[in-house]
């Protein structure tokens, strides 16, 4: 029996299947970072016209360092220490028990009252906007700020919450199944921006063929929910998994229509055939009209020669009579 108040292990169905992140480009190097977060700092102080009750709050993991650096570039132009706090959101994450059935919980490090302060959320890159989601409900729990800014080093786009964010390092638009991986010192022992590709390749396959082999798994744009970087990897297999069969599917409808068009184009040919051996309607009409026209010309020949041959008996009947009449004037 499971244990009570625990979730239930479900069966991993993409066992057979890994997940590889290719790196295809560099978004940005070291100092493109150190440019990129010395312009945020100013473009934070400036909105908020100074650094008075002012806080920044790192999103745990790479949100934290950037956040540190960030306050230690406005101390260095406006020779103020700004504090800096710490969210781990695990525990308010709407997909918790899809990332695993024993999270790893960090802390959360927020020693000041954060009631009427301005709060400046700091995460390394926004996607969806379900982590600030998360972040926002954690940090009410602290209090009521007067202000929630939020500060991002990438923004990918494919937002599904309506959030936004105020101080954005780079617009980097990016398709479903790309991703972006932020790399930095504190925690990966470089300064670097990548961005990378998902793709799947089964156990058997790569064993017997080599590693080299791999597929390119496509998405569609509502099974994006899930990041392979933030631990969702079993979310986005299953997910290619779906967009391969809805493929055959695609695949087999395609396949029966060219099938009916070739019955369509046969029936078609042979409607056509059939036309060419009928006679034309002009030529049918045509070849009516001849004998008819002969037939005309010849009852016309024959009244003529009727009408001929009753005028010559009349002219010989005329003929007759006047040689009558001469005989019996002779006789008188």
């Amino acid at each position: 029996m499971p244990e009570p108040n625990r979730p239930i292990a479900q069966p991993d169905e993409t066992e057979d299947l890994k997940l590889k992140i290719i790196k295809k480009a560099v978004v940005m190097d070291e100092k493109q970072i150190t440019r990129t977060l010395q312009r945020i700092a100013h473009e934070i102080v400036e909105r908020n016209s100074g650094v008075d009750d002012l806080i920044l709050v790192g999103i745990r993991k790479r949100g934290v360092p950037l956040a540190e650096r960030i306050s230690k570039a406005i101390a260095r132009f406006e020779e103020t220490e700004v504090p800096v706090g710490a969210l781990d959101i695990t525990l308010y994450r709407d997909d918790l028990q899809m990332v695993d059935v024993n999270p790893i919980i960090g802390k959360t490090e927020i020693y000041q009252d954060v009631t009427n302060k301005v709060i400046v959320l700091v995460d390394d890159v926004l996607f969806t906007g379900r982590t600030v989601r998360a972040a926002l409900d954690e940090l009410i729990d602290f209090g009521r700020p007067r202000a929630i800014h939020l500060a991002v080093l990438i923004d990918r786009g494919h937002r599904e919450f309506p959030i936004r964010a105020d101080f954005v390092g780079k617009n980097v638009p990016t398709s479903p199944h790309e991703t972006v991986e932020v790399f930095l010192k504190e925690t990966d022992g470089e300064d670097r921006v990548y961005l990378s590709e998902v793709v799947e390749e089964e156990a058997e396959e790569s064993v017997s063929k080599g590693p080299e082999r791999r597929v390119k798994a496509k998405s569609s744009p509502a099974e994006k929910r899930t990041s392979p970087v933030s631990g969702g990897a079993r979310g986005v297999a299953a997910s290619r998994l779906k967009a391969q069969g809805e493929g055959k599917k695609v695949e087999a409808a395609k396949k029966i229509s060219k099938g009916l068009g070739a019955k369509s184009t046969s029936r078609g040919a042979a409607v056509k055939k059939a036309e060419g051996k009928r006679p034309a309607k002009g030529a049918v009409r045509a070849s009516a009209k001849v004998p008819a026209k002969k037939a005309a010309k010849a009852q016309a020949k024959r009244k003529g020669s009727a009408s001929s041959a009753s005028a010559k008996g009349k002219g010989g009947s005329a003929r007759a009579k006047g040689r009558s009449t001469r005989r019996s004037k002779g006789k008188r």
